[in-house]
Order: structure tokens, then sequence, then C-alpha cells
């Protein structure tokens, strides 16, 4: 039978319970989890126009649903990646209707596998959804199940990689160390050497936060803004995201005599602990902050007996030699036939250049 397909503009008119059953049974990333989505719709973090949930019933039973996000192609990719992957560029006002936001790297289609051509309704509904909202593009970003997810309507195209560790071979986070590549071994040594003597602090703190979440946030703004990407972890809106996402976030902050000097925003779920945002500075210390975050990220994910660690996109060099493997992960994109114009298009949103 033919999945029946609904669209809702608000997370909480879905079933939370339901939803909960889909997530767990679907085996979605953390990206998927309720909190997440609800407050990547609270509190997005690139401009969006509409959050809409498309939701497949099997009779009753919610059997999928694909959060989708209608943005400007100029602010849907503050990343370049869209560009370089599929030539999906802002040809003045144009959006795009994507699954998921920018900010995750492990999209799928959650849905029950028992309930047979889920995935395909939901795919044909993003397209036709995004059809009828004016959209140029549309598609699923930072594909972890590509080739599950391609149809023929939609081109996938490879797009980044994300970076990743199995921690169950290892006893403890010494182990690790010793079995990193030898040039990582001897740097992460070296700057754990130099921290334990700069009489810094290094820990990982869970929900509810104080104020230093504010300040690791203004710290992830600043340090994108470096690298030519200032929209992409805005300060104030990255904050109300971490703290709508309650006990699924986590913050691991360096302190230097009673200052927070570097931190990073990273989320815990079932057996997973993913680092997400960075905010680092390195005039404050005589040691590397993002390798000591990494450190006590790795310390604290043994401490809890996690399986595995997600050490995000970019970075290829040093997450490698942080012990990190590659994971591709591509895109599925369709351009949509331009529909008349009604009106003049709206003002565009001014694009950043990039790298993360």
């Amino acid at each position: 039978m033919k999945p029946r397909i609904e669209v809702f503009d608000s997370l909480e008119r879905i079933d939370r319970r339901s939803y909960q059953t889909l997530h767990d049974a679907s085996r979605a990333s953390l990206f998927y989890d309720w909190r997440f989505l609800l407050a990547a719709e609270r509190s997005p973090l690139l401009p969006t126009q509409k959050t809409l949930y498309l939701c497949a019933y099997d009779g009753d039973e919610l059997a999928g649903c694909l959060p989708a996000y209608l943005q400007r192609l100029a602010a849907v990719d503050p990343l370049g990646l869209l560009a370089r992957a599929a030539q999906v560029r802002d040809a003045g006002g144009e959006s795009g209707l994507f699954s998921h936001m920018m900010h995750c790297w492990d999209s799928s289609v959650p849905c029950l596998e028992t309930a047979g051509g889920v995935r395909e309704a939901l795919l044909d509904a993003l397209l036709d959804v995004a059809a009828r909202e004016g959209a140029a593009y549309a598609g699923l970003l930072n594909l972890g199940e590509a080739a599950r997810a391609g149809g023929s309507r939609l081109r996938l195209h490879p797009l980044v990689e994300r970076y990743d560790a199995q921690l169950g071979p290892f006893d403890d986070f010494d182990h690790y160390v010793r079995a990193l590549p030898s040039d990582g071994r001897a740097e992460m040594r070296r700057q754990l050497r130099k921290f334990e003597a700069s009489g810094a602090s290094a820990q990982v703190l869970a929900p509810p936060f104080d104020d230093r979440l504010e300040q690791v946030c203004e710290l992830c703004f600043r340090t994108t803004a470096r690298r030519g990407t200032p929209h992409y972890f805005p300060a104030a809106p990255l904050a109300r995201f971490v703290r709508l996402c309650g006990d699924l976030a986590r913050l691991v902050l360096i302190q230097a005599q009673g200052r927070v000097i570097s931190g990073m925003i990273g989320w815990q779920r079932r057996d997973t602990f993913c680092l997400w945002s960075a905010g680092v500075t390195y005039d404050q210390s005589d040691f590397s902050p993002y390798t000591i975050c990494f450190a006590a990220a790795f310390r604290h994910a043994f401490a809890h007996g996690l399986q595995r660690f997600e050490g995000g996109r970019l970075n290829e060099r040093i997450k490698r030699r942080l012990g990190l493997s590659p994971v591709p992960l591509q895109c599925a994109i369709a351009r949509l036939a331009p529909l008349p114009r009604t009106a003049p298009p709206p003002a565009r949103v001014p694009a950043s250049a990039a790298l993360d």
C-alpha cells in the first residue's frame, strides 16, 4: 500500500511518542533527535524561509519522516560545498528545499524498513513540495546513505568527508594514543605535556550550562569568522540552539586562571560522542587548544563506555593525525524547472566565503 504523506510546518504537530519510536527503529543519527530538530526549527543557525516535516503514514503508524528546510541558495551553503560538488549556485534570489540542515553530516531518510515504499514516497514528496514552493533545487545534503536515497529525479554527487573513530578496540585513551600514527602520537604527547605544565584545565560538562556556554559560542563565531564564514555559527542563535537540545549537548571547556580560553560543543547519544563546533584561541596558551579539546573529549568518551567518536568534516590532516578515518558523504540533488514569477524576487542574503 502506498504510504499517506502529510506535511507539517511545526515539529510539535507530530506525535512525539510516534516520532521517538520511528527514530529508534530507523537508527537515524543524533541529528534526527527530537531535541535537535526542535532547536533547528526554533533557533535556526542559517536564515530559513520555512521548516517543513514530510511524514509518511502506514495506516495510523508514522513510518517515515523527512525534515526539510526552504532556504535561499545564498544562505544555505556558506562552506561552499554544494557549489563545488554539484554546481548549486544562486542565480539571484533562488531557493532550495534541502534535508538535513548543512550543520549535520549524517543525513538519511528515517523510515521503517517494514513499510515498503516509504523512502521513495518521501523523496518524491520532497521534490513535489519543493516545486510547489517555487524552489530551484531540492535534495539531500551530507548523505550517509547515498546508495539508498538516489532516484531517477535525484543526481548523486560526492560532497565532502567526515571523520570518525571506532573506540571499541581500545582499552582507554592511553591505548588509543599508542595506536595513533607516529606523527600524531608524538604530537599528542607533546601537547599533553605542555598542557599539563600550563596549569590550565580541561573538562566536559553536561547541562545545565552556565554562561560559559555563551562564551564558547562567541568563540565558535569568532573562529569561523576568521576562516571567512561568519554566518555559519552566529553566537546568540547557537547558544539558544544548544540549550534547546537539553541533555543531548555537551560542552568541552579549556580554562586558564578562571577564564574560558577555548571550547567545543558536542553531542552525546546512544553509544556516540560527536564533536560539532570549535571555538579556539591560539594566543592564550602555549599548547594547542584544538588538540587538547579532542583529548578531553576522547577521555570523556572512554570514561562513559562510548563506542563511536565523530569528529566532523574538513581539517583532514589534523583529524587523520588524531586517528580519525574519513567517511565519504554525498548529496542527492535535483534541479527543478523554474516556475513563472508573480512577484519580484526577495532581497538576496549575502553569502560567505568558506572553509570550516
